[in-house]
């Protein structure tokens, strides 16, 4: 049975992982859905299905870890 808290967030849950949407990155990142939707293609690990893309919640910070650099951007002159 799916939890309730992430059926009412619209969020699929496989096992313990969160299956997320484009809407959900958008949501945690603040990227516009095209943007959004990119970067889970990019990163090699999107699902799609019936034509909407989705990415385990566990593979898009591993994919986020993986694009951190040790050092800050220095801004351009």
């Amino acid at each position: 049975m799916m939890d309730v808290h992430l059926a009412e967030a619209g969020v699929t849950a496989i096992g313990a992982e969160r299956l997320l949407g484009i809407s959900d990155i958008c949501t945690m990142t603040g990227l516009c859905p095209v943007t959004a939707s990119k970067l889970m293609k990019e990163s090699g690990r999107a699902i799609r299905v019936h034509g909407r893309v989705f990415i385990l919640e566990s593979s898009f910070f591993a994919y986020m870890k993986e694009l951190e650099v040790s050092e800050p951007c220095q801004p351009q002159k």
